[in-house]
C-alpha cells in the first residue's frame, strides 16, 4: 500500500490512524493525502503538542475555506474521524462535531464539451510532434478513450497492455475508484484506434503485457501532470478558454454521461431502466451518483421538458 510520511508532532499518531484504516481493506491513500495537508499546517506553525484544540482546527479551516462545498466536507470528515480516534488516547483533545451531509453535488461546475469541441480536441491532439509524445497518437488515444468510455483519468493511467483485449474489444479496469473492477465494451472506432496505438507502441518500445498503456517521454507511466499540460495546450489551440474552474480532464467523463443521456432522450429510451447500466459502466458506487448528471446541463433539462410535453400532449389531447 502507498504510504505518506507525516512530520508534525502528531506524525506517529497520524501514521497509526492511517494504518488502522488500511487494515480495514482500503488503501486510504486519498484520506491520508488530506490528513497530510493538516500535518504540514501543524508542522509549519510550529505545533508541538499532542492535544488538538478547537482553536487549532478553526484556524486551519480558515486556510481551506476557499475549497468547494464537497471538497471542504471531505476534508472535514477526515479530520473529524482522526480527532475522534486521537481522543481515545488524549482525553483532552478536541473532537470535531458531525456536519450535515454535503449531498451529491459536483465539486465544481462541470464543463460539457460540444461535439464540435470534442472533434477539434481529438484532431489537434493527433498532430503532436515526436518531441511531445514518445508513442505516436498517445494523447489522441487517451482523450478519445476518456470521452468514448467515460473512464476516470486515474483509471486510464493505470491501464496495462494486458487490460486491453483487441479481439473481443474488452477493456478491464483493474484500479477503479473504491477498488471496484469492471469490464467495459469498447465501440468499433475506439477499438480500432486502440489497436493502432498498441501497434505503434510495440514498434517503439516493445513492451510486455504488464507495461503501462500510456507513457511519458522517458517511457515511464504517464503522470497526471503530463496529461494535464497537453490538455491545456490543446484547449488553447482549439480556442477553448481555460479558467481556474475548468474545463478539466475530468470533464470528458461528465461529457460522456451527458451525451449518452441526451441520446437516450432523443431516441425516447426508458431512462429509469437505462441508468443502472450507465452507473455500472461508469463504475459508480450507486445509482444516485449517476442521477446527478440528469440536471447538469440546459440541454438535458430542455430534452426532459420536451419529452414531458410530448407525453402530456399524447395523453391528454
Amino acid at each position: 500500500m502507498k504510504t505518506i510520511d507525516f512530520t508534525s508532532s502528531l506524525s506517529v499518531e497520524m501514521s497509526r490512524f492511517v494504518k488502522l484504516k488500511q487494515h480495514s481493506g482500503s488503501d486510504y491513500f486519498s484520506g491520508a493525502k488530506l490528513l497530510s495537508r493538516f500535518d504540514r499546517y501543524l508542522a509549519d506553525l510550529p505545533f508541538r503538542n499532542k492535544i488538538l484544540t478547537h482553536a487549532v482546527f478553526q484556524d486551519y479551516f480558515k486556510t481551506i475555506a476557499h475549497l468547494c462545498k464537497r471538497g471542504f466536507y471531505n476534508h472535514y470528515c477526515i479530520l473529524r474521524q482522526f480527532s475522534a480516534w486521537l481522543n481515545q488516547y488524549e482525553n483532552d483533545s478536541c473532537v470535531l462535531e458531525k456536519l450535515p451531509p454535503a449531498g451529491h453535488v459536483f465539486s465544481r461546475q462541470a464543463y460539457i464539451f460540444s461535439l464540435d469541441e470534442i472533434r477539434a480536441i481529438l484532431e489537434n491532439s493527433g498532430s503532436l510532434s515526436k518531441r511531445e509524445e514518445l508513442v505516436p497518437g498517445l494523447y489522441r488515444t487517451l482523450f478519445s478513450l476518456l470521452y468514448s468510455t467515460g473512464i476516470r483519468i486515474g483509471e486510464a493511467r493505470a491501464l496495462e497492455h494486458a487490460d486491453w483485449s483487441g479481439r473481443e474489444k474488452f477493456l478491464f479496469i483493474r484500479k477503479g475508484k473504491f477498488r471496484k473492477e469492471r469490464y467495459l465494451v469498447v465501440g468499433n472506432s475506439m477499438a480500432t484506434l486502440l489497436n493502432t496505438y498498441v501497434k505503434q507502441y510495440k514498434s517503439v518500445l516493445g513492451g510486455s503485457p504488464h507495461s503501462p498503456m500510456f507513457v511519458n517521454m522517458r517511457g515511464n507511466p504517464l503522470k497526471y501532470n503530463n496529461a494535464y499540460r497537453f490538455f491545456v495546450k490543446i484547449l488553447a489551440a482549439v480556442g477553448i478558454q481555460k479558467t481556474a474552474n475548468g474545463p478539466r480532464i475530468h470533464d470528458f467523463r461528465h461529457t460522456f454521461a451527458v451525451h449518452r443521456l441526451l441520446q437516450w432522450y432523443e431516441t425516447e429510451q426508458n431512462l429509469n431502466a437505462k441508468l443502472p447500466f450507465l452507473s455500472t459502466y461508469m463504475g459508480h458506487a450507486d445509482i444516485s451518483s449517476t442521477q446527478i448528471y440528469l440536471e447538469s446541463t440546459n440541454e438535458l433539462l430542455r430534452a426532459g421538458h420536451e419529452r414531458f410535453e410530448k407525453f402530456c400532449s399524447n395523453r391528454f389531447k
